[in-house]
């Protein structure tokens, strides 16, 4: 089975041209950078403004009060390299085996290194069983009501049914349209969100859960700002989806939702125009290297140490200084000890079995 080749500029695509080929690695090495100022974001707002909800309002070297948002950069960046993935992909099976590959090794790894650091140093109402430790393996544990070993964990779910929704499209041979499966996901967000206030009720459970209405104008500006990469311009109808979710942002999250939404539409716009040559600093590109396993590891064992460190005499500043160096070891220990092993060892046998095996996500996910 061929590779089903996206829409871009109304025209359809089969192979990359050598120019956007050698601009592949600098587009990589961009979203890496935008992943690590969102994990940043998400680390310091855990650290600063989350932990003094839970164990005691301090006085904080800084408050990160809006570093959440950084999951919703995250999801944007996910919408961009999910469609590029399955672009790579022959089969279903392969973008399954492919996004499998990269997000349980270092899933299960911090899964476990979690658990155990919560049995031995334990958090007030946030100690694991057994049972919870044995189905949050499967990832799956928020669709069976099961609680989560670390909080951080909730967006893997919304992640999981994005997923789902892009192999539904790509098994059903409708990538080819996938614009207007955009525009149909803003716009059903769009009428459920003004229904939602017309009827001053909130957003249904299902639909928020399944179709993702929160969470949809984030990734659609991803996935609409890479179906012009290639073309390193930006299409008038991608102006269009982008309005769209800025309105679907503003509807669910108000004027906050608009400014990430309208902040993410110009860094992405500026990734398609080749112009976020600023983002490709070391530095950067180091931190969105680890930003997974960084942002899987960093909040209870996070709380764990600062505890730690606060008993012992150390000022709170200190103790986020050090959770911070800690969990960033951890993380780059994760990466190149354990993720890039395994992904390379399974690649490998894969292509033993077949030489003709497609690259199994050489993008780094969110």
């Amino acid at each position: 089975m061929k590779t089903l080749p996206l829409v871009v500029d109304g025209g359809m695509g089969a192979t990359l041209p050598p120019r956007a080929v050698r601009s592949a690695a600098q587009r990589c090495r961009e979203l890496d950078a935008v992943r690590g100022i969102a994990a940043m974001l998400v680390v310091f707002f855990h650290y600063t403004v989350r932990y003094g909800d839970l164990f005691g309002d301090l006085a904080a070297p800084f408050h990160a009060t809006y570093g959440f948002l950084g999951v919703q950069v995250f999801f944007g960046v996910s919408g961009f390299v999910i469609l590029m993935t399955l672009e790579r992909c022959r089969t279903p099976l392969d973008f399954v085996r492919a996004r499998a590959l990269r997000l349980y090794p270092a899933y299960w790894t911090a899964l476990l290194i979690t658990f155990v650091v919560l049995l031995v140093f334990p958090l007030p109402g946030r100690t694991p069983g057994w049972w919870q430790g044995a189905v949050n393996l499967t990832m799956l544990q928020a669709f069976v009501n099961v609680p989560h070993i670390d909080g951080a964990y909730w967006s893997l779910e919304v992640e999981l049914v994005f997923y789902a929704w892009m192999l539904a499209i790509f098994a059903t041979g409708w990538m080819r349209n996938v614009r207007w499966w955009i525009v149909l996901w803003l716009a059903l967000s769009i009428g459920i969100l003004v229904a939602a206030r017309l009827l001053h009720r909130s957003v249904p459970t299902l639909a928020d859960r399944y179709l993702l209405v929160e969470y949809s104008a984030y990734f659609s500006i991803g996935a609409a700002a890479y179906l012009d990469f290639r073309a390193m311009r930006i299409d008038r109808t991608t102006w269009a989806l982008f309005a769209l979710a800025l309105a679907a942002a503003w509807l669910s999250a108000g004027l906050q939702g608009l400014l990430v939404a309208a902040a993410m539409v110009l860094l992405f716009s500026l990734i398609v125009l080749r112009r976020a040559a600023l983002l490709n600093t070391p530095l950067l590109v180091f931190l969105g290297t680890v930003s997974y396993p960084l942002y899987l590891l960093h909040q209870n064992i996070g709380y764990v140490i600062i505890n730690r460190l606060r008993d012992h005499g150390f000022e709170y500043g200190w103790a986020v200084a050090i959770a911070f160096g800690v969990s960033l070891a951890a993380a780059a220990a994760l990466t190149f000890g354990v993720e890039r092993p395994v992904q390379r060892r399974v690649h490998l046998w894969l292509k033993r079995r077949s030489s003709g095996g497609p690259p199994l996500d050489a993008a780094r996910p969110t």
